[in-house]
């Protein structure tokens, strides 16, 4: 044979085993080309009436041409907020000067980076939109130092598994964690959010080699399984945010924005709060529990009867992370179970609803 054309037989053959890796693996193509991402937007909030705001947008895979959209979290709706130019800085940063109108949407926004060539990505939760005359305030600083083990076995015996497991466990099949910061060039983004007064807890991959994965043992629009790098849980806590025990509950029970109950139970103190994740690279689809009083108004529909999960503050430096056992949704047919919805934000409709047990345990260092 010509070594020429064995050469290209060679390549053509590697090429299609790759493909077929990372069609298995649920990772698209593209994902080996450079997915767009965004991570942060500084500043990260304005008043209504703001007129030519200069934000700079933060991420990878950016283009010369790239265009931001600022949209209401989790919907298509701009919201008020025009994004009357983009400016390319490099292929981290964009320069977005927007608009606010008198009458925009007081809410949280996603914003959205598309290249020329149409591939793009989506930053969810990274924009506010504040009351006029309220002012851009900081509640403390974000907590950052953390540790971050998804769990993969509900027991020692390895039984029964979570449908949530991560990418990696050790070889006595404990997780191996996730920890903030770089490690050999990759960036995980482990937080409680402070600074910007949501006081929520959030696990971004999307800068490292890592991930997770939902296992949908009925399976799903999106098949039986499907990686994925973001999760957010709401209002985990107050300021201070490393009280537990005791100090955690009273806390809890005095809460203004208490929309999930606190109590105590076998694992100790805890309480209930909503959870959500984007699990596809279009930021198409979302697993969420339950819904807060703070997502009304978004357009997303409520995900009704689905499970809360239980955040445990027993002391300062760990949190553990459950779903609530609950009865089916109405109109679900079902045992008992972690139920919650599989959102997709493009109709926006739950398309159908998935028992899914996980524990997450979060460690400040």
């Amino acid at each position: 044979m010509n070594p020429r054309y064995q050469i290209s037989s060679i390549f053509i053959t590697l090429s299609l085993v790759l493909f077929i890796v990372l069609a298995t693996w649920g990772i698209p193509p593209s994902h080996a080309q450079g997915q767009v991402q965004v991570t942060a937007a500084d500043p990260f909030a304005a008043e209504q009436g703001t007129v030519n705001l200069n934000v700079k947008v933060t991420g990878k895979g950016f283009k010369n041409g790239a265009k931001a959209k600022w949209f209401v979290t989790g919907t298509t709706d701009p919201g008020g907020v025009t994004v009357n130019s983009t400016t390319f800085v490099s292929s981290a940063e964009l320069t977005a000067n927007i608009t606010v109108s008198d009458t925009a949407t007081i809410a949280n926004f996603d914003i959205q980076v598309l290249n020329s060539d149409g591939r793009g990505g989506k930053g969810t939760e990274l924009f506010a939109v504040t009351a006029k005359g309220q002012g851009q305030t900081s509640c403390g600083t974000d907590v950052t130092n953390l540790s971050v083990s998804v769990f993969k076995y509900t027991d020692a015996t390895n039984t029964t598994t979570y449908n949530l497991q991560p990418d990696l466990t050790f070889a006595d099949g404990s997780p191996m964690p996730y920890i903030t910061g770089k490690t050999r060039g990759n960036n995980i983004v482990a937080k409680f959010q402070i600074d910007n007064c949501t006081y929520d807890f959030t696990l971004g991959l999307g800068f490292s080699n890592r991930y997770m994965t939902y296992k949908f043992i009925d399976g799903s629009v999106l098949g039986s399984s499907v990686n994925f790098g973001f999760f957010n849980m709401d209002r985990v806590a107050n300021v201070p945010i490393t009280d537990g025990g005791s100090v955690f509950l009273n806390w809890c029970t005095t809460a203004t924005d208490n929309y999930g109950g606190c109590g105590v139970d076998a694992n100790g103190y805890f309480v209930r709060r909503a959870y959500g994740s984007t699990i596809d690279s279009q930021s198409r689809y979302h697993l969420r529990f339950n819904y807060s009083p703070l997502d009304n108004g978004t357009g997303l529909p409520l995900a009704a009867g689905t499970a809360y999960v239980k955040v445990y503050h027993t002391d300062v430096n760990t949190w553990m992370m459950m779903p609530d056992v609950v009865s089916p949704p109405p109109g679900v047919l079902g045992t008992d179970g972690e139920w919650s919805a599989l959102i997709d934000n493009s109709i926006p409709a739950v398309v159908n609803y998935q028992k899914t047990p996980f524990k997450i345990v979060v460690r400040r260092l």
